[in-house]
């Protein structure tokens, strides 16, 4: 990835989730308060002009996305909010298990970590990015009022350093339980960072500590898979300097996790995410179009 600038991932999925909830009948899918939170952080950060902040919640951006959506597939827009939705429950029910940090790994201008920093003053809640997003992600919960004494915001270029020495700075207690949130980012990395990386969470959480991610499905060989949009997501993606380098298929992710130290803890699919996060919400009808496969592990 580009660390010069933010990441364009980033923003384009920070302007999702205020898409998101511009739109009355997906908003419920997001963590409460995330729509708000994330429009703040873009605001305050100054990443995004305040012209085009404002005109994500218009009408016609909602309806021009649509249009959009229809030419290249329906149920984009509402992936996205079935994987917020996913990391969010999945950091609360381990907080409620007995979790007392968490450990959000290439944050963005995701919410997660401030607004569970806001809801469990008990927990410690860091987030680590690129310098050229942690930065800007750190002045925008600045002016939102969202920095709490619980919530640790840390710029870290993790391709240059490893994520242990990363954590030694924020304070991180590795002997604690803890969960660790790796949402959009291991398809990013190659095959020997994503060994490391599940090597690092392994190392430096307590027993019974869980990692919720995203993956893209993938070939024997590890080479990342999109699906029907393979070839446009790919060239944007290389275009903005963040082309897709590793990928699991859902039928190998045990024995990955396995070798890694992990065990499978679920790993629902686009059936069974809808039947549990949008057929509660009046949302079973909608097209859905995932880029990715979710799971939640366990250190083993």
């Amino acid at each position: 990835m580009s660390h010069g600038r933010p990441s364009r991932t980033a923003i384009k999925i920070a302007r999702f989730v205020v898409l998101i909830d511009a739109v009355p009948r997906l908003r419920g899918l997001l963590p409460d308060g995330a729509g708000a939170l994330v429009e703040a952080a873009l605001r305050g950060s100054g990443v995004v002009p305040a012209r085009q902040v404002e005109a994500m919640r218009r009408p016609w951006v909602v309806r021009l996305h649509r249009l959009v959506e229809g030419l290249l597939g329906r149920g984009q827009l509402l992936w996205f909010g079935v994987r917020k939705r996913f990391m969010a429950d999945a950091a609360l029910a381990a907080i409620a298990g007995g979790a007392t940090q968490l450990l959000v790994v290439g944050a963005g201008f995701d919410p997660l970590a401030a607004l569970v920093a806001r809801r469990h003053p008990h927990v410690t809640c860091v987030e680590l990015d690129a310098p050229a997003t942690a930065g800007p992600k750190l002045a925008g919960l600045r002016a939102a009022g969202a920095l709490l004494p619980n919530l640790r915001v840390h710029a870290c270029d993790l391709a240059a350093r490893p994520l242990a020495e990363a954590l030694r700075e924020t304070g991180w207690r590795p002997e604690a339980r803890s969960v660790v949130v790796a949402e959009g980012l291991l398809m990013y990395l190659d095959a020997d960072s994503v060994a490391r990386f599940f090597a690092a969470v392994r190392a430096y959480t307590g027993p019974g500590s869980r990692l919720a991610c995203s993956l893209m499905d993938g070939d024997a060989e590890g080479r990342p898979r999109v699906g029907a949009l393979d070839w446009p997501i790919r060239a944007a993606l290389r275009l903005a300097g963040e082309p897709l380098r590793w990928g699991v298929a859902p039928a190998d992710l045990p024995g990955f996790a396995a070798a890694a130290g992990f065990r499978v803890v679920d790993a629902p699919d686009a059936a069974a995410l809808r039947e549990r996060l949008l057929a509660p919400r009046g949302l079973g009808d909608e097209p859905l179009l995932p880029y990715e496969h979710l799971a939640l592990l366990e250190r083993a």
